[in-house]
Formats: C-alpha cells, sequence, structure tokens
C-alpha cells in the first residue's frame, strides 16, 4: 500500500484561509442582495422615478416622489402599517402618547375674539393665573386680530417645554400680562368619572384611550370613587376607544384579574408570547364589571374586554367590536428622522378567539367567528344617537374649581357646559347600569 505525500503546512493554512474568507462573502453578498430591491423592479423603480421626474406635466420635487414610493411599499399592506415621513413623526407621537408642550388651556375663537373657556389643572397655564373668561390679545407681543391669527392660536401658543410665551389678556376691563412657562401636557385617557347610582355604590369611568398613562389614570379614578362611598360594582365604557398601549392594556387587566392569561400574542416566526395577570396586581379582583362597547371599540380595549369576558369577569354590554387584533411596532432609527408603523402579529383571546376579522369582505358583523369580541347582551343604537354619544363621551370635564366661572361664560355665549351622560339618554348605559345592579346584589 502506497502511502500519499503529505502536504506542507503552509498549503493547509492558506487554504483554510481562503475557504472561510470566500464563504464570509458568500455570505455577507447573498446579505446584501436579499437587504436589496431584487431585480427587475430595482431597474423599473429607478427608471420610473427618472422617467417621472423628467418628462411629468408639472416638475415634481425628487424627495417628495421618493416618499411616495416608499409609503406606497407599506401603506398597501393591511389597513394599520404605515410609513411615517419625518414630517409627521411630532403630530404621530402627539397621537399615540398623548403628550405635547403647551400651555394646557382650552381656547377656542368665540365671534372675533380668542376667549379662555379654562385651564386643565395642574397646567402650565393654571400655575400663570388664566382664567375662564380671559382675552387673549396678543401672544409674544404679536396681536392675534387677524381671522388666521385666531384660528390658529393653540398653535401660537404652543412650543418647547421650559420655554416661555407672554399673553396679554384682557379680564373684565383690565389689561393683563402673564408669563407663561411651557411645560408637558398630558391629555386626559379618563375623560368622566362619577356614580350612576350612588345609594348602590354603584360607579362608572370613561377610558377614552390607551396612552402612555391610561392605567394611573383609570387607577386614580377608581380609587377617587371609592373616596366618596363604598364602591360595590363599575361600568368601564371602552365605547369609541380605539386602543393604544399593550402595556397599560395589560396593566389595567391584571388589576381587575386574579390572574391567568390576558391574551397571546402570534408572530410570523412562531414564537408566541403569552401575558399573564400576575396575582400579586390585583387591585379589585373582585369588584363587579359591566364593559360597554360598540364597533369603535378596538385594538387594547378589545385584548381588554376579551380577557374579562373569557375570564368571567365582566359583563359585555353593546355591540361587537371593530375586529382590530393585529399587533403593530412602531420602528425608529438612530439618524433617521422618519419612522415605520409595521403590523407584526395578532392577538388571541385567553379562550384563543382571533381578534382580527377581514373588514374587506365583512358582510355580516353578527358572525360569531368574524372577530372583534361580541357583546353579552347587544344593544344598536341610531347613527344619529351614536353620534350624540361621541360628542358627549369626549368634551371635557370642566375642573371643580372653574366650574362656576365657566358656567358664566357659557350662558354668556351660549355654550354648552358638559355634563356625564345619563342612563335616560343612554340606551346602551341603561342595560349596563341594570346588568351592574343585577351582578352586584
Amino acid at each position: 500500500m502506497q502511502q500519499q505525500p503529505r502536504l506542507p503546512l503552509w498549503f493547509l493554512i492558506t487554504n483554510w484561509v481562503l475557504i472561510v474568507a470566500a464563504f464570509a462573502t458568500g455570505l455577507s453578498l447573498g446579505r446584501a442582495r436579499r437587504g436589496q430591491l431584487p431585480e427587475p423592479q430595482r431597474t423599473a423603480l429607478d427608471t420610473v422615478y427618472q422617467e417621472v421626474l423628467k418628462s411629468y406635466i408639472e416638475p415634481l420635487d425628487e424627495h417628495e416622489l421618493a416618499e411616495r414610493a416608499i409609503a406606497g411599499m407599506v401603506d398597501g399592506l393591511d389597513d394599520y402599517s404605515r410609513y411615517i415621513p419625518p414630517e409627521s413623526v411630532a403630530s404621530f407621537d402627539e397621537s399615540s402618547s398623548g403628550n405635547y408642550s403647551g400651555i394646557g388651556a382650552v381656547i377656542t375663537e368665540l365671534g372675533d375674539e380668542v376667549v379662555v373657556h379654562f385651564p386643565f389643572e395642574g397646567s402650565p397655564a393654571e400655575a400663570a393665573g388664566l382664567l375662564p373668561g380671559d382675552v387673549i390679545l396678543a401672544v409674544d407681543d404679536e396681536a392675534v386680530d387677524s381671522a388666521a391669527e385666531r384660528a390658529d392660536i393653540t398653535t401660537l401658543v404652543r412650543g418647547p417645554a421650559a420655554t416661555q410665551v407672554r399673553l396679554t389678556v384682557r379680564r373684565g376691563g383690565e389689561r393683563r400680562e402673564l408669563e407663561v412657562t411651557r411645560g408637558s401636557v398630558q391629555r386626559p385617557c379618563v375623560k368622566w368619572a362619577h356614580f350612576l347610582d350612588e345609594s348602590a355604590g354603584l360607579g362608572y369611568v370613561y377610558l377614552a384611550d390607551f396612552h402612555p398613562t391610561a392605567a394611573g389614570q383609570l387607577f386614580a379614578a377608581i380609587r377617587s370613587l371609592e373616596q366618596q362611598r363604598p364602591l360595590r360594582g363599575l361600568v368601564l365604557d371602552l365605547r369609541f376607544d380605539g386602543g393604544g398601549s399593550l402595556d397599560q392594556c395589560l396593566a389595567i387587566a391584571s388589576a381587575l384579574l386574579p390572574g391567568g392569561v390576558i391574551a397571546t400574542q402570534h408572530r410570523r416566526a412562531g414564537d408566541d408570547e403569552v401575558y399573564e395577570a400576575d396575582p400579586r396586581d390585583a387591585l379589585w379582583p373582585d369588584l363587579p364589571l359591566v364593559l360597554l362597547v360598540n364597533e369603535q371599540s378596538a385594538s387594547a380595549s378589545e385584548v381588554l374586554a376579551g380577557a374579562l369576558q373569557d375570564h368571567g369577569r365582566a359583563e359585555v354590554v353593546g355591540v361587537r367590536t371593530h375586529g382590530k387584533g393585529y399587533v403593530n411596532t412602531v420602528y425608529s432609527w438612530n439618524g433617521r428622522d422618519f419612522k415605520l408603523k409595521l403590523t407584526t402579529g395578532s392577538y388571541r383571546t385567553p379562550n384563543g378567539r382571533n381578534i382580527e376579522r377581514n373588514h374587506a369582505t365583512d358582510t355580516n358583523p353578527a358572525d360569531p367567528d368574524n372577530g372583534g369580541i361580541p357583546p353579552d347582551e347587544t344593544v344598536t343604537v341610531d347613527d344619529e344617537v351614536n353620534g350624540a354619544l361621541y360628542r358627549r363621551l369626549h368634551q371635557i370635564q370642566v375642573p371643580q374649581r372653574y366650574r362656576a366661572a365657566f358656567t358664566a361664560l357659557a350662558a354668556e355665549h351660549d355654550l354648552e357646559v358638559a355634563a356625564p351622560l345619563q342612563p335616560k339618554d343612554d340606551p346602551q348605559l341603561a342595560a349596563g347600569l341594570d346588568r351592574l345592579r343585577a351582578a352586584a346584589r
């Protein structure tokens, strides 16, 4: 048997280095190819882009045209994914968080004057001494005297936190100068909190959205009711609540459940994530609950309603919810001034119900397999009543300290004074209260 000649050591080392280098280069090129637009679409996109710039009847801005192409890639994926260009990021962030920098007051144009209705509690406007009925004459010494300036008063008084704005106001017959230090203003998630039946201890809270402070605001509202008298039951109104932060939804569910699964998130890779209520976070695990929902209750509202319904913790009254069970992740990158909102998963209730429904082909909202959360008791209202309910629920409750002054101002200008909904004006609320009375016995 002949023995093969041995290869020199330098040859073996060099050969292995070349193999590893080739493998790394191939892997890198493969990644680059996967991360780039595929052919022939890449060439087609560039060709069309150049031709549109050159030949379209009106001259176009090349950056704006490219932005349209990016948006077109995302916006058609589903009802929720979208590209957020740089100029829209600030408004998107404000809408998502409910937070903005300003003075924190309700100010509107009344006739040919700009009049303060009332400051928000704890706001910079309140700290500076702004009062209901103050007429704003100038902002930073610039007179507010044109129709455009009066209509744009909210923008005029806004600005970065910790900066100052000088307001010239007329109070009674006296002219005053007020320095307001702008600050962070949080829009209220809890719009209304009061007792529906004081003698029975049955309370009501309207939660308008799931902004990042929603859980804290809701808990504070419930505790405020408890401080007034024993709370023996609660109607939690989620109508027109389009959702928001999952973390806030989980915190609220954990406070109302003794434990168990809240929801499961399904992702593309199949790695499901199960969210569970921690019994240590249960604040009101036995409080009788009724939830009010409608066709505009969506996303986090549906996750919460589905969890409480599946666990038998709450009765749901109203109509089938919207059916938004998709999970949206907002992406941002260092050094990039745009954002991307992308659908990355879907929710299931504790019993495995799929919340998402096909809105494009939905012809039968009563189909039990068509997504959304079906109510335990269906109570429908017509479009006119539904619109009136929306307007009433989204009014801003006047802080107690300004109520008398604003009521006088409202009488002078024929304005409506916000007041909580009553069961006699709201068939869904009336049905929910009846259910709560039965559950609280």
